[in-house]
């Protein structure tokens, strides 16, 4: 029943919900049932201010209702003034069980609305990371981070959070006002009509103002993240150069407009309340003159004037609630079609087998007729590359810059895909099917190393947990890279903190630690490209001199400007103009 309700949602709706859970989907109908909890405990609560008000005007008359009768005879009332006590006793218990319920509502929904969010803002990491580098590279990651964070938090509590509350609020609200018709139809159904004819129009009035300030907040939003990024990311060029007040004007322009609409939508959501209560109140007010004329009158319709007044002290919130919930809704669209486009990449799940043959590197790579270009109107990068690589060798390839040294790298690393032509390891084409298993027996030192602030050994054995981290390989790696010796000089040895980037520690030092990276891996192929183009010539020494003493089975590609470097090499290539050729050594 809630599928098929749904699924005729308009279709931004209903593509969340798809993405939604069966886990949630099955909380999600638990907090209706407890909404429809909360709804009797709010009628009885409402129910009970009728006969408490009526005993405090004419408790002989309640005693006469005939209706009664039964009730009075089980708790053994027989005088008026015992009345007075057993009403106010179940008119306490009436507020305490409505009040608790409306507690656990609150709570509930709360707490399915940020699980929700916390599941969608997984999968949404989740598949972006799993995404091809294809696509990494030609897209902005500051886009991609606010929808992870910022984004996705803001579906919480725009779409998930307003939607719950709107589904438990329109539940309350018919069930109190069904409870208030049998009280006063008219009345009820006159007050009712006013505030809603009122909440309708202020909502038709500002529809397309709301839609259009949340496109803003969504463009703006990621501005303020760019620019965030871009500034700290370059802190150093950033202080060099003095531009700080560059990237100062570009945050404090696109965040003083987020925070301009955002304030406006909050005011558009805020403000109804007031005037309702203003008209609320009035309409109580001419009520109440108009029967006060008469003092019959008035001890009448009193416990009818008493209940109503609670009873709109319940139903305004509850309109209000609904109609700012609607106002986020509106707001909200443009960050909910960016995050469902996130949380929609196609990917293949990271834990499926795809080849009952995995891939295996024992004989050779063979690159047959290869070329790539990185999109249909982009020109040729890689040009008919063919070449036989053996297990063990010491590959060198040399060109200028942009010549696509670095893409043939990716393509061999299966970052990439060639558009034409094959990529054979040991004989088998490498494939969306086997990418992975030959990733796993790879390892890549680029010119920038990553380092995270965590410590020394946990940026060796990168992407392990800390527990699980073998402690006597991370040394060993660390030996063979000769990187060593500097750490165990440092007063916390391995446990010693890299700080951001590594800042704390050489160039050298750096590609020291990518190269005990990639041997911490047992990798049976390592890819340098231009690993120590930065470095001073004693420092590239040091490095090289790492690499010729490692394992004779491991094959190493060495990119690189400097034919010096390439001097362990057995087998040196000349890229130009996309175009392979073999150099004599």
């Amino acid at each position: 029943m809630i599928n098929s309700f749904f699924k005729q949602l308009p279709e931004p709706y209903k593509r969340l919900w798809n993405s939604i859970s069966l886990r949630r989907k099955k909380q999600f109908l638990l907090l209706v049932l407890l909404t429809l909890g909360a709804s009797f405990a709010e009628i009885f609560s409402i129910g009970a201010i009728f006969p408490f008000l009526a005993v405090l005007t004419n408790p002989d008359k309640v005693l006469e209702i005939k209706e009664l009768e039964f009730v009075w005879k089980f708790f053994g009332i027989i005088h008026s003034s015992d009345i007075f006590f057993f009403v106010t006793i179940m008119f306490i218990l009436a507020s305490l069980l409505s009040g608790a319920m409306r507690l656990l509502l609150i709570y509930a929904t709360t707490r399915l609305s940020f699980g929700t969010g916390a599941d969608i803002s997984y999968e949404i990491y989740r598949r972006t990371l799993f995404q091809p580098y294809a696509v990494h590279i030609n897209r902005n990651s500051a886009e991609v981070i606010s929808g992870i964070t910022v984004k996705a938090s803001s579906v919480i509590t725009q779409i998930i959070t307003p939607i719950l509350t709107i589904t438990s609020s329109l539940i309350i609200l018919i069930l109190i006002l069904v409870s208030l018709l049998v009280v006063d139809p008219m009345l009820t159904l006159a007050s009712f009509g006013l505030f809603s004819v009122f909440y309708l129009f202020v909502a038709r009035y500002y529809r397309a103002r709301l839609f259009q300030n949340g496109s803003i907040l969504s463009k703006q939003l990621t501005i303020v993240q760019k620019s965030l990024q871009e500034g700290l990311g370059g802190i150093r060029d950033i202080i060099l150069s003095n531009s700080q007040r560059y990237f100062l004007s570009i945050y404090r322009n696109s965040d003083a407009a987020f925070r301009l609409f955002s304030a406006e939508n909050y005011y558009i959501g805020a403000s109804p309340r007031y005037i309702m209560e203003s008209f609320g109140m009035i309409a109580l007010a001419l009520f109440a003159y108009t029967t006060g004329k008469s003092s019959s009158a008035i001890n009448s319709s009193l416990p009818i004037l008493g209940s109503l007044a609670i009873a709109a002290q319940r139903v305004l919130p509850i309109l209000q609630q609904s109609y700012h919930g609607w106002t986020n809704i509106k707001a909200g669209q443009e960050n909910l079609r960016n995050v469902l486009d996130l949380l929609e990449q196609s990917v293949l799940d990271e834990n499926e087998i795809f080849n009952d043959k995995l891939i295996s590197f024992n004989n050779q790579i063979e690159l047959k007729a290869v070329n790539f270009q990185y999109g249909n109107k982009e020109p040729w990068v890689l040009n008919d590359i063919n070449v036989i690589i053996s297990k063990g060798s010491r590959v060198g390839i040399v060109g200028r810059t942009g010549n696509g040294k670095s893409t043939l790298m990716d393509l061999l690393m299966g970052l990439l895909s060639p558009t034409n032509g094959l990529l054979l390891i040991d004989g088998m084409e490498l494939n969306q099917s086997n990418v992975r298993e030959w990733q796993n027996l790879i390892a890549h030192v680029p010119q920038n190393i990553y380092i995270s602030d965590s410590s020394i050994a946990e940026n060796i054995a990168f992407g392990i947990e800390k527990s699980k981290i073998d402690i006597s390989r991370v040394k060993e790696a660390a030996k063979k890279a000769k990187i060593a010796d500097d750490i165990e000089l440092l007063p916390f040895g391995y446990d010693t903190y890299a700080g951001e980037r590594g800042v704390k520690f050489s160039g050298g030092q750096r590609q020291r630690i990518g190269i005990a990276r990639a041997l911490y891996r047992n990798s049976s192929v390592i890819f340098l490209d231009e690993a120590t183009s930065a470095l001073d010539s004693e420092t590239e020494r040091t490095i090289i001199d790492s690499v010729k003493e490692l394992d004779e089975n491991v094959t190493i590609f060495i990119v690189a400007h400097r034919l010096s470097t390439l001097e362990i090499c057995n087998q040196v290539y000349e890229i130009n103009d996309g175009r392979l050729r073999k150099q004599n050594i």
